[in-house]
């Protein structure tokens, strides 16, 4: 057997011998590699430690949060009992629902259950919880609307600022959140997260409903918000690193400069202009000594373009769409050269 993780070792020992593998977050899963993020290499190279042992997990690892237990079954299993099933006929209603299961593997798509808090059950209220209660707990959990519940899979309604203030606009009788509710707005977790979007847009909220039935969590607007931050800070901060070094390579070199320290094949086609360059020529070009001596920058050439280096690495994956956040230790290396970049500009340095 090919050399597997081994965690993952243990895991097949106790199948094999016919016991439960006990559940981990997927986050605990990747450290079993020495990861941390699901990018498209330790995707392949965690698929391959999978099919050498024979063992998949349920559900699968991607497309959902990184948080979230999964467990493991021998693939030959899933296979006898996939063959061996008999799928019953649907019933009319489950006839007329779409299929949107959303858990193919290859599946591009960003779906709405990857955000963290549609994997955070909502706080909630009972129908009969007084409208007092409903007002207090979301004064105190700075909530905007509160999901109306009698168990974890049924939702009555919702219970928001709007709701309120409308009916005591119309002076509605009763003392009870059920009294002061909307109809609730719910998606699939397995939803793409722009159809969530434009229900978000409209309600300011939508809850989550998972495979299981249960409500897993709450978006809105200000998830979103939250979300967009994060997905778009990497590339506001990788923008902000070229567009310094393109000025300094611009100001300080000149053309015959980049070609002596790239050689051609190392070069865009029809390279013309120091916005040709692709951010691995900028490294090229800056660990070049006699190129490094014209920026008369007073810094260490070696210490310098290594933190470059850093950045290509974090850029590549920023740049594959991976479905993980950064880390926080990515996101500090690329705020402190950044910062270093525009420190050194300030003081005239290009």
């Amino acid at each position: 057997m090919a050399d597997i993780a081994d965690e993952l070792r243990r895991v097949l020992k106790d199948l094999k011998s016919g016991k439960t593998a006990t559940p981990v977050t997927i986050r605990t899963f990747l450290s079993w590699f020495g990861m941390q993020r699901r990018t498209a290499s330790n995707v392949e190279y965690i698929n391959s430690q999978l099919k050498a042992a024979g063992v998949r997990t349920v559900p699968h690892y991607l497309d959902i949060w990184v948080d979230t237990p999964i467990t493991f079954e021998l693939t030959s299993k899933h296979k006898e009992s996939t063959s061996s099933s008999v799928t019953p006929a649907p019933t009319p209603e489950q006839a007329a629902e779409p299929i949107n299961d959303g858990k193919s593997p290859d599946d591009p798509s960003f779906r709405i259950g990857k955000i963290e808090s549609a994997n955070r059950p909502p706080i909630s209220v009972k129908p009969t919880a007084t409208l007092q209660e409903a007002i207090t707990l979301m004064l105190a959990r700075n909530f905007s609307q509160l999901p109306v519940m009698t168990t974890d899979r049924e939702v009555k309604g919702v219970i928001s600022w709007e709701s309120i203030g409308a009916r005591n606009v119309t002076k509605t009788d009763g003392t009870q959140a059920q009294h002061f509710m909307d109809e609730a707005q719910e998606i699939s977790a397995s939803a793409s997260l722009f159809a969530g979007i434009k229900i978000i847009l409209d309600h300011n909220y939508v809850l989550i409903r998972a495979a299981d039935k249960r409500i897993a969590g709450i978006v809105t607007s200000t998830d979103i918000t939250h979300q967009f931050e994060e997905t778009s800070t990497p590339f506001l901060l990788l923008a902000e690193i070229e567009n310094h070094l393109r000025a300094l390579i611009s100001k300080k070199l000149t053309i015959s400069d980049i070609k002596n320290a790239c050689s051609e094949e190392y070069l865009p086609k029809e390279f013309k202009s120091v916005a040709d360059l692709t951010f691995g020529n900028y490294i090229r070009i800056l660990e070049n000594d006699e190129n490094w001596g014209k920026l008369r920058l007073q810094l260490d050439r070696t210490t310098f373009c290594k933190e470059l280096i850093e950045v290509n690495s974090i850029r590549n994956d920023v740049m594959h769409f991976d479905p993980d956040p950064l880390t926080s230790e990515n996101l500090s290396t690329l705020r402190n050269v950044a910062k270093m970049l525009d420190l050194i500009r300030s003081f005239g340095g290009f």
